[in-house]
């Protein structure tokens, strides 16, 4: 089997998960609840920028701790906010460029997978709009009701190592990222694209003589 692995934040959207989950939240919940949430992490980000703290642990704290917000709910209304994220966030901000790239290698018979860190529904949600497969950060369901995710989430090196646990005899044609944090991911790959890449990430692909998408692109 052929297949084309991709990210979805920056890479397939410039819509953000976090930001779609907050508006839900804010408009089907509290508002508060969220606002004390974000607040807990509000110095965090600095210290992470500036190398302090560890990106990916940081990373995994706040999804922890963000889905906790939902704890105890039905998978259905897990279901109704991936969905929400989509249509109101993601999709809207989606890149028509990269998507008819990824269309045209679909109908030429590969396989579409989008590995992304965002929750396995909302990576599902999306990839249905694209008729592709998705690997997300798991969730934890008891009794059919939320409890939490699985831990690692699905980021740096764990991408590349769930893509090779879900098909251990593919043939990964190309592989779509963003950031740095999608290299291990790219890497598996025969064909790494840097798509919109920031400033680390265009620099590695331009050392390593990788495609550039779109073309002469240079971050702003």
């Amino acid at each position: 089997m052929n297949i084309i692995v991709t990210d979805l934040e920056g890479t397939l959207t410039t819509g953000s998960s976090w930001r779609g989950f907050r508006s839900y939240f804010k408009q089907n919940y509290s508002a508060l609840a969220y606002n004390l949430f974000f607040a807990r992490f509000l110095l965090r980000f600095p210290l992470m920028k500036l190398g302090l703290l560890n990106h990916q642990k940081t990373m995994s704290a706040w999804m922890k701790a963000e889905i906790r917000l939902m704890q105890g709910n039905p998978i259905t209304e897990i279901n109704a906010m991936a969905e929400s994220v989509i249509y109101q966030e993601m999709w809207p901000k989606r890149r028509p460029d990269v998507l008819l790239e990824l269309e045209k290698k679909r109908l030429a018979g590969a396989q579409i997978v989008i590995v992304s860190t965002a929750y396995q529904p909302i990576v599902e949600a999306f990839a249905r709009k694209i008729e592709a497969r998705a690997i997300g950060t798991q969730l934890v369901c008891e009794n059919g009701k939320l409890d939490g995710i699985e831990l690692p989430v699905n980021s740096y090196h764990h991408k590349a190592e769930n893509i090779l646990i879900r098909y251990p005899d593919a043939h990964i044609v190309a592989a779509y990222g963003d950031t740095l944090s999608d290299l291990p991911m790219m890497e598996t790959s025969q064909q790494p694209v840097a798509v919109y890449p920031d400033a680390k990430l265009l620099n590695v692909a331009g050392e390593r003589g990788w495609r550039i998408m779109p073309s002469g692109y240079r971050e702003q």
